[in-house]
């Protein structure tokens, strides 16, 4: 098989699990700001991440208030995305923001890079939910849906510390545009710092 053909199912399985590994991320959220089950999109979520974690509950227990088999799941994911682009020959692997060279790369180097991409991809999933979160602010009737709903409970524990210093001015919110370049420079300092680590 060329390498072209390797490179189109690398780049659709990789698409495929990072998908994946964001809504067991947001399965995680979902529990620790105690978002609304009975959401229709969180109900999505729910059935979508059960089959692999209600197994997995049976040998992982939460810790306090966090589900750590939504955590440990995700992990795994991520890494098990690393071993098929290494043992299969599918080339670099989209991680931390970077294509990886994994081919070269031991399995526990793989490992921590799969962490490194884990704390990557919860900064994502912020990210993400804050861009969506900005753009139904502008269509009327959106607060209505059941995604801004969700969505709110995901970005208020980011968003209500940053209205304390920036409220909202002549009716324009500009706490939200706040957190994304916040959240943004975060990521660069800490999966930047954790990666120049990794490859030291």
């Amino acid at each position: 098989m060329g390498n072209s053909a390797l490179t189109a199912i690398g780049f659709i399985l990789g698409t495929l699990i990072n998908l994946y590994a964001a809504v067991v991320a947001l399965r995680f959220i979902m529990q620790v700001v105690r978002a609304d089950y009975y959401n229709p999109v969180a109900q999505f979520i729910v059935t979508a991440t059960d089959p692999l974690l209600r197994p997995l509950r049976r040998f992982i227990p939460s810790v306090g208030s966090y589900d750590t088999a939504s955590l440990l799941l995700c992990l795994a994911v991520l890494l098990v995305k690393l071993l098929l682009f290494k043992f299969f020959s599918l080339g670099p692997a989209n991680a931390i923001g970077l294509n990886l060279p994994v081919a070269a790369m031991p399995v526990g180097m793989l490992a921590v890079a799969a962490l490194i991409d884990l704390i990557y991809l919860f900064f994502n999933v912020f990210l993400f939910c804050l861009f969506v979160q900005a753009l139904m602010s502008w269509l009327p009737n959106a607060g209505a849906s059941p995604v801004s709903g969700l969505l709110n409970s995901i970005t208020a524990p980011v968003l209500r510390p940053i209205r304390r210093f920036i409220p909202p001015m002549g009716g324009l919110d500009l706490s939200t545009m706040a957190a994304i370049i916040g959240l943004y420079a975060l990521r660069i300092f800490v999966v930047g710092s954790l990666t120049s680590l990794l490859f030291g």
